[in-house]
This record gives C-alpha cells, sequence and structure tokens, in this order.
C-alpha cells in the first residue's frame, strides 16, 4: 500500500497537541500559585486560569488526534499494513482528512479513538460508556458524537470535489468508521455506515466490503485527479 500524506500539517498540529498541553499546565499553575501568593490578585489569577484551560483544551483536542500510539494517520497505517500496491491512503491531502483510494473507488475512513463501549442505539443514537468520560473529554478527547453524520458529511465533501475535478465520471464514494483504540467494545452492527474495530479493516475490504473496479481509464484519471501515479 502506499501513503501519501500532508507531513507538515501532521508535524505542525502534533506540536500544538504537545506544547499547548504543557503551556496550559504552566498557565494554571501559574493561577494557582497567584491564588495562593497574592489572593488580592484577582484578575490576573482569572486571566491565568482561564488562558490555562483554553491552552489545555486546545492542545487536548490536537494531541487526541495526532500525538501518542492511538494517532489518526499512524493507526489506520497499522491497520492497513499489508494491502497492495493498488490501494493508497491519502491523509490530509483531500477534502475528508483520510481517503482510502482503492481499484472500486473511495473510501473514506472516519477515525475514532475512544475506549470504553460504543453502542448504536435502536433509537438510532449513539452511546458511549467509559471510566473517567467526563474527564478524558475535558482534557481534549472527541466525543464519539455521531459518526454516520460525520462520514455522511465527509462523503459529501469528496464527491463534491469529485464532480468538479472528474466531472464525466462517476467514481464510487463511500465511508466506513474505524475504532482504533484496542479497548474498545463495539455493539454496532446495526449502524448505518459500516463501523468496526480496526484490526477488522482489511478483512472488510478483501471481503463484504470489496468493491467492482472501475475501468482502467477511469482508474487512471481519478489517480491522476488525486495525485496519485496509477499501478502498472
Amino acid at each position: 500500500m502506499r501513503i501519501i500524506r500532508n507531513e507538515r500539517r501532521i508535524r505542525v498540529s502534533s506540536a500544538i497537541g504537545q506544547y499547548a498541553t504543557m503551556a496550559g499546565l504552566l498557565a494554571l499553575m501559574a493561577g494557582l500559585v497567584i491564588s495562593f501568593a497574592r489572593p488580592d490578585w484577582m484578575l490576573p489569577m482569572l486571566i491565568a486560569l482561564l488562558v490555562g484551560i483554553t491552552l489545555s483544551l486546545v492542545g487536548g483536542f490536537f494531541a487526541d488526534r495526532y500525538v501518542g500510539p492511538l494517532a489518526h494517520h499512524d493507526t489506520l497505517t497499522t491497520a492497513l499494513k499489508g494491502m497492495d500496491d493498488q490501494h493508497t491512503l491519502l491523509q490530509y491531502v483531500l477534502p475528508a482528512p483520510h481517503v482510502l483510494l482503492e481499484p472500486g473507488g473511495c473510501t473514506v475512513l472516519v477515525v475514532k479513538a475512544q475506549g470504553g463501549q460504543v453502542t448504536y442505539q435502536e433509537n438510532k443514537r449513539w452511546k458511549h460508556r467509559q471510566r473517567g468520560k467526563f474527564f478524558r473529554q475535558f482534557a481534549g478527547q472527541e466525543a464519539v458524537g455521531a459518526p454516520d453524520y460525520e462520514a455522511d458529511h465527509q462523503v459529501q465533501r469528496m464527491d463534491r470535489w469529485l464532480s468538479k475535478h472528474l466531472p464525466d465520471d462517476e467514481v464510487p464514494v463511500r465511508a466506513a468508521i474505524v475504532f482504533v483504540n484496542p479497548d474498545v467494545t463495539l455493539d454496532v452492527d446495526t449502524a448505518p455506515v459500516p463501523a468496526f474495530h480496526a484490526k477488522k479493516l482489511k478483512g472488510w475490504l478483501r471481503g463484504p466490503g470489496k468493491l467492482k473496479p472501475l475501468s482502467n481509464d477511469v482508474r487512471r484519471r481519478l489517480a491522476e485527479a488525486v495525485g496519485v501515479k496509477p499501478e502498472q
């Protein structure tokens, strides 16, 4: 499998995740010190606390996606290791963050890194249970939210992009929701968008999720549009 990444975006976002979090903690510590040493300095203390909370949230947001063993770009690469060179993973270079270019079209991969238990309920809502969930989300962990709507939005963006760059070709675009945390438990069989653990991604692509190949001409034009040299 080939990989095309926006390395600069990954480096910058990783740095924000690391340094904004540390700066936030320092600001919070400064506010705490002021509150004990000079309790009459109410305004500086409040400013330090506000800055600290803001930086911590921003840093946590980026760290959750770009830093550590659950960084989205790295976990997807690991999950897809072993796919042949007819597959290309494009990360942060198209309207959707993670797009797998296949012989049969494009698959938008929506990454979720939460642990705990994730359920798709009969009322068409997602439920996430995790120990310490409130504090994890306060520290920047993304909420599960509604990944099926998120997937649909990303597919629509890719459809519009392809319609603009390949107006005469019909390229299938679909989505899959990939949970990359090894400690997550899933009950999502009835979800409207395919959703599964990262370790099942390759099996799905090679089995029930395998797309009918496009013609060689369409594949060539698609590869050129996204900046990939077609496989000979």
